[in-house]
Protein backbone atom coordinates (compact mmCIF):
# COMPACT_ATOMS: atom_id res chain seq x y z
CA UNK A 1 0.00 0.00 0.00
CA UNK A 2 2.80 2.40 0.88
CA UNK A 3 4.58 1.47 -2.37
CA UNK A 4 1.41 2.15 -4.38
CA UNK A 5 1.07 5.54 -2.67
CA UNK A 6 4.69 6.43 -3.43
CA UNK A 7 4.24 5.44 -7.08
CA UNK A 8 1.07 7.53 -7.27
CA UNK A 9 2.84 10.56 -5.76
CA UNK A 10 5.74 10.10 -8.18
CA UNK A 11 3.35 9.97 -11.14
CA UNK A 12 1.55 13.13 -9.96
CA UNK A 13 4.91 14.91 -9.59
CA UNK A 14 6.04 13.84 -13.08
CA UNK A 15 2.72 14.98 -14.54
CA UNK A 16 3.00 18.30 -12.70
CA UNK A 17 6.57 18.90 -13.93
CA UNK A 18 5.63 18.02 -17.50
CA UNK A 19 2.55 20.26 -17.52
CA UNK A 20 4.48 23.15 -15.96
CA UNK A 21 7.21 22.77 -18.57
CA UNK A 22 4.57 22.62 -21.33
CA UNK A 23 2.84 25.79 -20.11
CA UNK A 24 6.18 27.58 -19.73
CA UNK A 25 7.17 26.57 -23.26
CA UNK A 26 3.90 27.93 -24.65
CA UNK A 27 4.39 31.28 -22.88
CA UNK A 28 8.04 31.52 -23.90
CA UNK A 29 7.26 30.60 -27.51
CA UNK A 30 4.51 33.21 -27.64
CA UNK A 31 6.86 35.92 -26.34
CA UNK A 32 9.58 34.87 -28.78
CA UNK A 33 7.14 35.02 -31.69
CA UNK A 34 6.00 38.51 -30.67
CA UNK A 35 9.63 39.67 -30.44
CA UNK A 36 10.34 38.24 -33.89
CA UNK A 37 7.38 40.15 -35.30
CA UNK A 38 8.47 43.40 -33.65
CA UNK A 39 12.01 43.20 -34.97
CA UNK A 40 11.57 41.61 -38.39
CA UNK A 41 7.97 41.47 -39.61
CA UNK A 42 7.12 44.68 -41.47
CA UNK A 43 3.42 43.81 -41.69
CA UNK A 44 3.39 43.71 -37.90
CA UNK A 45 5.72 46.51 -36.90
CA UNK A 46 4.48 48.99 -39.52
CA UNK A 47 1.14 49.35 -37.73
CA UNK A 48 0.42 52.71 -36.13
CA UNK A 49 -2.48 54.66 -34.68
CA UNK A 50 -3.25 58.34 -34.22
CA UNK A 51 -5.16 59.35 -31.09
CA UNK A 52 -6.74 62.78 -31.33
CA UNK A 53 -6.64 65.29 -28.49
CA UNK A 54 -4.75 63.22 -25.95
CA UNK A 55 -3.49 66.51 -24.49
CA UNK A 56 -5.56 69.69 -24.57
CA UNK A 57 -4.14 73.02 -25.73
CA UNK A 58 -3.64 74.34 -22.20
CA UNK A 59 -1.63 71.26 -21.20
CA UNK A 60 0.53 71.46 -24.34
CA UNK A 61 1.39 75.11 -23.66
CA UNK A 62 2.13 74.35 -20.03
CA UNK A 63 4.58 71.57 -20.96
CA UNK A 64 6.40 73.81 -23.44
CA UNK A 65 6.61 76.66 -20.93
CA UNK A 66 7.91 74.38 -18.20
CA UNK A 67 10.49 72.90 -20.55
CA UNK A 68 11.75 76.33 -21.58
CA UNK A 69 11.87 77.48 -17.95
CA UNK A 70 13.98 74.48 -16.94
CA UNK A 71 16.20 74.94 -20.00
CA UNK A 72 16.92 78.56 -19.00
CA UNK A 73 18.58 77.20 -15.86
CA UNK A 74 20.20 73.98 -17.08
CA UNK A 75 20.16 74.28 -20.87
CA UNK A 76 18.76 71.80 -23.38
CA UNK A 77 20.42 68.38 -23.49
CA UNK A 78 21.99 67.31 -26.79
CA UNK A 79 23.80 64.07 -25.93
CA UNK A 80 21.40 62.02 -23.80
CA UNK A 81 20.88 59.52 -26.62
CA UNK A 82 24.16 58.24 -28.02
CA UNK A 83 23.08 56.95 -31.46
CA UNK A 84 20.48 59.49 -32.59
CA UNK A 85 20.65 62.44 -30.20
CA UNK A 86 17.96 65.09 -30.07
CA UNK A 87 17.77 68.48 -28.43
CA UNK A 88 15.63 67.46 -25.49
CA UNK A 89 14.88 67.35 -21.78
CA UNK A 90 13.81 64.28 -19.85
CA UNK A 91 10.46 64.78 -18.13
CA UNK A 92 10.95 63.51 -14.59
CA UNK A 93 8.88 63.43 -11.40
CA UNK A 94 10.31 66.85 -10.49
CA UNK A 95 8.25 68.48 -13.25
CA UNK A 96 4.99 70.13 -12.21
CA UNK A 97 3.31 68.59 -15.27
CA UNK A 98 4.70 65.10 -14.64
CA UNK A 99 1.61 63.50 -13.06
CA UNK A 100 -0.74 64.87 -15.70
CA UNK A 101 1.56 63.70 -18.49
CA UNK A 102 2.14 60.27 -16.94
CA UNK A 103 -1.57 59.66 -16.39
CA UNK A 104 -2.32 60.42 -20.04
CA UNK A 105 0.55 58.24 -21.23
CA UNK A 106 -0.64 55.33 -19.08
CA UNK A 107 -3.85 55.48 -21.12
CA UNK A 108 -1.79 54.69 -24.21
CA UNK A 109 -0.93 51.23 -22.91
CA UNK A 110 -4.34 49.81 -23.76
CA UNK A 111 -4.04 51.13 -27.31
CA UNK A 112 -0.59 49.54 -27.69
CA UNK A 113 -1.99 46.29 -26.31
CA UNK A 114 -4.90 46.29 -28.77
CA UNK A 115 -2.86 47.38 -31.79
CA UNK A 116 0.00 44.92 -31.34
CA UNK A 117 -1.91 42.14 -29.54
CA UNK A 118 0.37 42.08 -26.51
CA UNK A 119 -0.26 41.64 -22.80
CA UNK A 120 -0.81 45.09 -21.29
CA UNK A 121 1.00 44.02 -18.11
CA UNK A 122 4.21 43.69 -20.15
CA UNK A 123 4.14 47.35 -21.21
CA UNK A 124 6.17 49.80 -19.14
CA UNK A 125 7.11 53.41 -19.78
CA UNK A 126 10.86 53.62 -20.18
CA UNK A 127 11.32 57.33 -20.77
CA UNK A 128 9.37 60.54 -21.39
CA UNK A 129 11.09 63.56 -22.90
CA UNK A 130 10.33 66.78 -24.75
CA UNK A 131 12.18 67.39 -28.02
CA UNK A 132 12.86 70.80 -29.55
CA UNK A 133 13.51 71.22 -33.28
CA UNK A 134 14.62 74.67 -34.50
CA UNK A 135 15.05 75.53 -38.17
CA UNK A 136 18.47 77.18 -37.60
CA UNK A 137 19.74 74.50 -35.17
CA UNK A 138 18.72 70.84 -34.99
CA UNK A 139 15.83 70.86 -37.41
CA UNK A 140 15.39 67.15 -38.23
CA UNK A 141 16.28 63.62 -37.18
CA UNK A 142 17.75 61.17 -39.67
CA UNK A 143 16.18 57.78 -40.32
CA UNK A 144 16.59 55.38 -37.43
CA UNK A 145 15.02 52.71 -35.26
CA UNK A 146 14.43 53.44 -31.59
CA UNK A 147 16.14 51.66 -28.73
CA UNK A 148 12.82 50.23 -27.55
CA UNK A 149 10.00 48.12 -28.90
CA UNK A 150 7.26 50.76 -28.95
CA UNK A 151 7.21 54.54 -29.16
CA UNK A 152 4.85 57.47 -29.14
CA UNK A 153 5.00 61.08 -30.32
CA UNK A 154 2.69 63.80 -29.03
CA UNK A 155 2.51 67.13 -30.90
CA UNK A 156 2.72 70.11 -28.53
CA UNK A 157 2.50 72.94 -31.08
CA UNK A 158 1.94 73.72 -34.77
CA UNK A 159 3.46 77.19 -35.29
CA UNK A 160 6.23 75.99 -37.61
CA UNK A 161 6.55 74.92 -41.24
CA UNK A 162 7.72 71.52 -42.44
CA UNK A 163 8.23 68.73 -39.96
CA UNK A 164 6.29 65.55 -39.32
CA UNK A 165 7.21 61.90 -38.94
CA UNK A 166 8.09 59.78 -41.96
CA UNK A 167 8.10 55.97 -41.99
CA UNK A 168 10.75 55.02 -44.54
CA UNK A 169 9.70 51.45 -45.37
CA UNK A 170 6.03 52.18 -45.94
CA UNK A 171 6.58 55.77 -47.19
CA UNK A 172 3.98 57.25 -44.86
CA UNK A 173 4.22 60.89 -43.80
CA UNK A 174 2.36 61.67 -40.57
CA UNK A 175 1.43 65.19 -39.49
CA UNK A 176 -0.25 65.65 -36.12
CA UNK A 177 -2.47 68.39 -34.78
CA UNK A 178 -1.74 69.90 -31.38
CA UNK A 179 -2.35 67.35 -28.63
CA UNK A 180 -2.57 64.36 -30.98
CA UNK A 181 -0.54 61.23 -30.22
CA UNK A 182 1.06 58.84 -32.70
CA UNK A 183 1.75 55.34 -31.36
CA UNK A 184 3.92 52.92 -33.32
CA UNK A 185 6.65 50.30 -33.15
CA UNK A 186 10.03 51.85 -32.43
CA UNK A 187 11.48 49.20 -34.75
CA UNK A 188 9.58 50.67 -37.70
CA UNK A 189 12.32 52.82 -39.28
CA UNK A 190 11.34 56.49 -39.22
CA UNK A 191 12.73 60.01 -39.29
CA UNK A 192 11.83 63.51 -38.17
CA UNK A 193 11.30 65.61 -41.28
CA UNK A 194 13.15 68.92 -41.48
CA UNK A 195 11.33 72.03 -40.33
CA UNK A 196 11.97 75.12 -42.47
CA UNK A 197 10.81 77.81 -40.05
CA UNK A 198 9.71 78.17 -36.44
CA UNK A 199 10.17 75.73 -33.56
CA UNK A 200 8.61 72.30 -33.27
CA UNK A 201 8.02 70.73 -29.84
Amino acid sequence: MILDLLIFIALIYILYCYSTKYITNIITKKNINICKKIYSNLNYNSKFKILNNLFNLKMCKSIINEGESIAKINGWETKRHSDYPTTDLEITKTWENYNSINNKINNLKQHFSDLFEIDISKIITNEIFIVKYEYNKQNKLIKHKDGNEFSFIIALNDDYNGGGTYFTKTKKHIDLNIGDALIFSGQNEHKGIKIVSGIRY
